[in-house]
């Protein structure tokens, strides 16, 4: 007399006349959804409690690289199709001790015909009339060349929003975000600044070490300001020598915090090139978006970020007017200057703007 089926343990070895039952009903079961099987285009397994294949379909053996009589010969799931969960813990194993519906997207696998795979693979538990458990019915979806265009297509994203030599975003990318925090502010979010540094004297870093020297300054110092800035911050190079920063739920206060801490680094790092040292230093203004900036973005957001840009530029501006390497908060400007901030920005470094001469800079604040 066969064993009952549901009290069998997986790792038990069965009985013939036991295999010969389960096998029987899932052939029976087979049978009476030959219609739909034979319009699947997927690769499809039929196993049995104990992992062993009982039936499946073309696209199975095109799968795997064996012929029908191979598949049975070999018998185990497990030993046609690895995946990147090991023997022990196949998913075939897994639907059967669960007797659940499992699905498993972005599976790593290999098999005879493909060392390199990746897989969606769905499986459901197969019951008798009676409530038995005797397999289950897998499918095997090969969307390996989907998720290699997937990646060029992720590849080719980044390359478009991205700057080569640092690795930051671009100006085009960076403008879109600051929109987009900008209206985030509009809708009851946290604060949000924006910094602008450039690099001082860049010019002469060409002058006398050579352009990939030049090269070699804009992309650590891009590199430290990546590791200042927090996940939550977008980092970007807005051309040439200048990167830009919006950071998201930062006051007045924390964009200081922010600029000093990434300007003092700079200053405090060897910057050597072909063995010679290379003296850097940053100048950064920053400006902090207001109740009132807020209010106005509901009409016009691109406005506003336009003005934001703005008053950080020209902050950065009496930065660099006043000293260079230190940060200029909009916010702490007198008011002629802070009037100062509807000119052109190719003035910030030419001639002193005609709102304030650079003496007219107010210190920052003690805090």
């Amino acid at each position: 007399m066969a064993t009952p089926i549901n009290t069998l343990p997986s790792s038990v070895e069965p009985d013939e006349a036991t295999v010969e039952k389960i096998h029987a009903e899932l052939k029976a079961w087979a049978q009476a959804h030959q219609r739909f099987l034979e319009v699947f285009l997927d690769s499809y397994v039929i196993i049995d409690p104990f992992s062993k294949v009982v039936d499946f379909n073309v696209a199975f053996t095109e799968l795997v690289g064996e012929s029908y009589r191979k598949i049975l010969k070999v018998g185990l799931f497990a030993d046609l199709l690895r995946t990147e969960f090991g023997v022990e813990n196949c998913p075939s194993k897994q639907i059967i001790s669960s007797r659940k519906l499992v699905r498993l997207d972005e599976l790593s696998g290999d098999t005879k015909a493909f060392p390199h795979l990746q897989l969606i693979l769905s499986g459901v538990p197969i019951f008798t009339a009676n409530d038995e458990f005797i397999g289950a019915f897998m499918t095997i979806r090969n969307v390996s060349a989907e998720s290699e265009l997937q990646k060029k297509y992720e590849e080719r994203k980044k390359e478009s929003s991205t700057d080569g030599l640092t690795k930051l975003y671009n100006k085009v990318y960076t403008e879109a975000m600051l929109l987009r925090g900008v209206l985030g502010q509009v809708r009851g979010m946290h604060n949000l600044s924006f910094a602008i540094s450039d690099i001082d004297f860049f010019k002469k870093v060409n002058d006398t070490y050579g352009h990939p020297a030049g090269d070699y300054v804009r992309a650590e110092v891009a590199q430290i300001l990546q590791k200042c800035a927090r996940d939550s911050d977008i980092v970007g190079r807005f051309g040439g020598e200048e990167f830009v920063v919006i950071l998201s739920n930062a006051d007045q206060k924390g964009a200081r915090i922010f600029s000093e801490r990434f300007r003092q680094r700079v200053a405090e790092t060897k910057f050597e090139f072909e063995g010679k040292v290379i003296p850097v230093t940053v100048s950064i203004g920053t400006c902090t978006l207001t109740e009132k900036d807020k209010a106005a973005a509901k009409a016009d957001g691109a406005a506003v970020c336009k003005e934001l840009l703005t008053k950080a530029d020209f902050a950065l501006y009496y930065a660099k007017a006043n000293g260079r390497n230190q940060t200029q908060q909009h916010e702490e400007l007198s008011a002629d200057n802070q009037a100062g901030t509807g000119k052109t920005v190719a003035q910030k470094t030419g001639a002193t703007p005609p709102a304030a001469t650079p003496a007219a800079v107010e210190e920052p604040k003690k805090k």
